[in-house]
């Protein structure tokens, strides 16, 4: 294996055969609607292992199907669906059967969407099993609900994939599952992990499917600290050894990612040698250390879990060798160790200038995957003989011929010296000069936001806005010091991260300072309510969806999923510990101090939302208009964290819009000074 990020030449653009529309420019005739519309077409295609076959999702009677089209003849065949809801995530489990689940999609409220399930189908249609009931199956016909989630296919020629159930350790708040070998013709499983070395919420399994590596968090008794134990064998049958252990909360532990096809040679992402940021090394099991370093990135962790989805190595089963591993840097990458599949990343980058490429790869052929602030997504299909692209399809045809606003990624110092990344994203077509500006802070707050498109970011582009993502500290994936810079900061260090990124922007003449507004959701709907505490004459309005409004009530109200031992153990390294850290709950309440808030709020919650329950805005939004604040309330029926009904997101964005306008638009007061 080349361990080595390979630099390679761009010899040429490939030559693209069919009709591609430009992107014009935009402009505010663009319905708000149709930036939040779900998109025609649903996630990225799935090549075959052959590279004869892709399956994708396609729109029939408003719900996605799943259609095998054949690549030699360019017919499409519909293979499965659901009258109720669509098709999601489907998996090859070889060259002519694939596995998939349901969910009941953007018709139905949060409270509504029971899909989930397990099913299989063979690419002609034929020979359909369920092996696990959705949601609502099981609740209607009172049995189990067995959630299997696919970790892999066997690549052995049989019907059988590799999955994960957490039937027996399902009571653990921190995890603890098996591995199953299901065949997905009989829906008979067999256990893998019969001798289970405890509570393991993760799997390695090698390349002849045996499971080799297991990773368990589990509660220290001495201290009450979250501890990662990391086990190994060497083969079936042989003794679990630990290789690995650390406290979460020092930011030593590790992320194993895979094996090379010699199934010895184990990748694992984590910060050794006094690094900061994660790297990928391969694991020495003579030391029980990090050997050689393989990847890293100089302005992200490269390696770690993201917000969507675990770290993954990339693999070529048929040719059998790993190929690399994707970043998501401020801009998503990717560290290729084949040189091949670097020679067609590159070439694929250089044809698709400024937009992010990824691809998958069988035979000849290549389902080649682009996206970017002005493409939600476009598909084509790469001819590596005729070295050719195919437009296949873009996922919101809507918005094409309709150039969006560009985004940009942007560095500035906060007032303490560190270096805050964030996107920045002015409106296509307007001098960038004392433009208004809506702050927008991301959730969680150990998150971050992702380059590409954004509704809400381009709705408002489009409308002549500019929108200012900051990355404060405390937001990962940026290193650990950046992370625990962030630590029992709500309100303080966190919120000045905000109103650094606006001044500097500021003072460069790219804002007018009497028409900034800030939004967000999660802790952004918190950053909100408190940026309307803290600068007061700052901010013309603030626009806060289920947002925190009190940091204690995430430890105090008993009905929130913000309990147990993380919230015990991290939460309280992260957000305030509620035994001892009072002065510091009641100086970073939004609503202890919201005699200090002049702007008027636009606030809507989930009515039922567990992450941050209803109270926190009804709280909010009785303090306010008890002192004669004007506040716009709204409650979305059924939703949880976020609106997952796409009515109700097309209604969301067209109440910020109408309210942004009202307090910073062009026709505003704020704009006649």
């Amino acid at each position: 294996m080349k361990k080595n990020f390979n630099k390679v030449v761009i010899t040429g653009l490939l030559a693209i055969t069919g009709a591609i529309s430009l992107p014009a420019y935009a402009d505010k005739s663009i319905p708000v609607a149709d930036f939040f519309k779900k998109a025609q077409f649903n996630g990225r295609p799935v090549l075959s292992p052959d590279g004869q076959s892709m399956a994708m999702l396609v729109p029939r009677n408003g719900h996605f199907v799943l259609a095998i089209i054949s690549l030699d003849s360019r017919q499409l065949k519909v293979v499965a669906s659901d009258p109720e809801g669509d098709i999601f995530d489907p998996k090859w489990v070889n060259g002519q059967r694939l596995v998939f689940s349901l969910r009941r999609g953007s018709d139905v409220v949060m409270e509504d969407d029971d899909g989930g399930g397990l099913f299989a189908v063979n690419s002609d249609g034929s020979n359909f099993r369920k092996l696990a009931p959705t949601q609502k199956e099981a609740r209607t016909g009172n049995v189990a609900y067995k959630a299997y989630s696919v970790v892999g296919r066997v690549s052995d020629g049989s019907n059988d994939m590799i999955v994960v159930n957490n039937k027996r350790g399902q009571d653990d708040k921190l995890g603890a599952s098996d591995i199953f070998r299901l065949d997905t013709v009989s829906g008979r499983t067999k256990l893998l992990t019969f001798d289970n070395p405890g509570k393991i919420s993760e799997w390695i399994v090698d390349h002849n499917n045996v499971t080799r590596v297991g990773v368990s968090n589990d509660v220290d008794p001495a201290n009450k600290r979250i501890k990662q134990i990391v086990y190994y064998r060497e083969g079936e049958g042989k003794p679990w050894n630990v290789i690995h252990h650390a406290y979460i909360d020092e930011g030593k532990e590790i992320h194993p990612l895979g094996f090379d096809f010699d199934n010895q040679t184990l990748l694992v992402a984590g910060r050794f040698n006094g690094r900061d940021k994660m790297a990928v090394y391969v694991w020495d099991f003579t030391k029980q250390t990090v050997g050689e370093m393989v990847a890293d990135h100089p302005d992200v962790d490269v390696g770690n879990p993201t917000d969507f989805m675990p770290a993954k190595l990339l693999v070529d089963h048929e040719q059998k060798k790993l190929i690399g591993i994707f970043v998501e840097g401020l801009k998503s990458e990717y560290i290729y160790f084949d040189e091949g599949y670097a020679k067609l990343y590159a070439t694929l980058k250089a044809s698709f200038p400024g937009q992010e490429v990824s691809f998958i790869w069988g035979g000849k052929n290549a389902v080649v995957t682009v996206r970017g602030d002005n493409n939600v997504g476009s598909v084509y299909l790469y001819d590596t003989a005729k070295k050719t692209l195919e437009p296949m399809y873009v996922a919101k045809p809507e918005l094409e011929g309709k150039k969006l606003s560009a985004e940009k990624v942007i560095n500035y110092a906060a007032r303490d010296g560190l270096n805050i990344p964030a996107y920045l994203t002015l409106p296509e077509g307007v001098p960038a000069r004392n433009l208004p500006l809506v702050a927008y802070v991301h959730g969680g707050p150990h998150a971050r936001d992702y380059f590409g498109y954004d509704p809400m970011t381009q709705m408002l582009a489009s409308r002549g806005y500019a929108v200012l993502q900051p990355q404060f500290r405390m937001s990962t994936g940026f290193g650990w010091k950046h992370h625990t810079a962030g630590w029992k900061q709500w309100g303080l260090a966190m919120q000045d991260d905000v109103t650094d990124g606006i001044e500097n922007l500021v003072k460069q003449g790219i804002v007018d300072k009497n028409r900034v507004c800030i939004i967000g959701a999660s802790y952004g709907g918190y950053a909100t309510m408190y940026g309307l505490v803290k600068d007061p004459d700052l901010y013309k309005c603030g626009v806060n969806w289920v947002g925190v409004t009190d940091v204690k009530m995430l430890f105090t109200v008993n009905w929130s999923d913000m309990s147990g031992p993380f919230m015990d153990n991290m939460g309280a390294k992260m957000h305030g510990d509620p035994k001892t850290d009072d002065a510091y709950f009641h100086k970073s309440s939004a609503i202890e101090n919201a005699s200090k808030i002049k702007a008027p709020v636009l606030m809507a919650y989930g009515s039922e939302d567990i992450r941050v329950p209803l109270i926190h805005g009804e709280k909010m939004r009785d303090k306010l208009l008890a002192q004669g604040n004007t506040v716009e309330w709204m409650v979305f029926a059924g939703e949880g964290h976020g609106w997952s009904k796409e009515s109700n997101n097309i209604k969301w964005g067209e109440a910020v819009l109408r309210f942004i306008d009202k307090y910073i638009g062009d026709a505003s007061p704020a704009a006649k000074k």
